[in-house]
């Protein structure tokens, strides 16, 4: 693709900040960046707004900030092409002051759902499925004390227990509705967020990929499908690079193992081009480490 020269066509907002370190290290908006096996700070965090961008389909904003303390605006779109701004990024119009709305009565009380997945790179979904199977239904009654066991756990912190309380209620779905129902799907992707809260990645890697690929077939909402897709993604490269946040949790052999099932799961779902590409490169570069 072209470097981008319609500059006004590309949205003021948003502007993402990528600064470098003196000892090279990279963050975005202050996340820090997980580099390859001999990748630098740099080209690490052009990836990251490389999946940025594709995921909205279309250029972004970017503002790098130097370790000198020099700042450079730039166009980044999904393909990797860099265009450098002679000029900072204009700054998005500020929007009129909000009319206080009139009084409402209280909306009546919702369904009770299952607790949303939480892990980091959360992109929430639409509300409804097409056609006669509703994703957002709640769960009959009978299961309801089930459903309060795993939210109890998880709402003292107890992420293990509530991933154990939760297998339970899959299980119990599974044997009356089906391991692909809506239902026991839904299940299974509670069951991922709290194993990528707890860092387990290599099973936060099985339980995202399953409900994905489950999803996809069913022509469930695709957006939460693809939020599962990325996640998966995510568990798989913290299983190959070692984390900041959480030190000792990669394992490389594991992410070896997985990675042919992980880009089947993609593809088969249909994730941003860029997604799939930069697994193929973390796996080529993984096989001689790991190897």
């Amino acid at each position: 693709m072209p470097v981008v020269t319609d500059h006004d066509a590309v949205p003021l907002t948003p502007v993402y900040t990528i600064v470098i370190s003196e000892n090279d290290e990279a963050s975005v908006d202050g996340h820090p960046v997980d580099k390859l096996p001999g990748q630098d700070a740099r080209a690490a965090a052009l990836a990251n707004i490389q999946e940025r961008a594709a995921r909205l389909d279309r250029p972004v904003r970017v503002t790098a900030k130097e370790p000198d303390g020099s700042s450079w605006p730039l166009i980044v779109d999904y393909d990797g092409e860099v265009t450098p701004l002679d000029h900072p990024h204009p700054a998005p119009p500020t929007p009129p002051a909000a009319r206080p709305a009139p009084e409402q009565p209280p909306a009546p009380a919702a369904p009770v759902h299952l607790p949303p997945p939480t892990g980091e790179p959360v992109i929430p979904g639409p509300a409804r499925a097409a056609g006669d199977v509703d994703w957002m239904a709640p769960l009959p009654p009978e299961y309801q004390e089930m459903l309060d066991a795993v939210k109890a756990a998880e709402q003292a912190g107890n992420l293990a227990a509530a991933e154990v309380a939760a297998q339970d209620l899959e299980d119990a779905l599974e044997d009356a509705f089906g391991p692909a129902h809506p239902y026991t799907v839904n299940v299974v992707a509670v069951r991922a967020s709290f194993a990528v809260r707890r860092a387990a990645w290599a099973i936060g890697l099985e339980l995202h990929m399953r409900a994905a690929w489950l999803r996809h077939d069913q022509q469930a909402p695709r957006e939460e499908t693809l939020r599962l897709a990325r996640n998966a993604h995510f568990c798989w490269k913290h299983l190959v690079a070692p984390s900041r946040k959480h030190p000792g949790t990669h394992n490389q052999a594991e992410a070896q193992r997985r990675v042919q099932d992980l880009l089947r799961m993609l593809r088969h779902v249909g994730v941003e081009p860029i997604i799939i590409a930069t697994t193929e490169e973390w796996a080529a570069k993984l096989l001689p480490v790991a190897s």
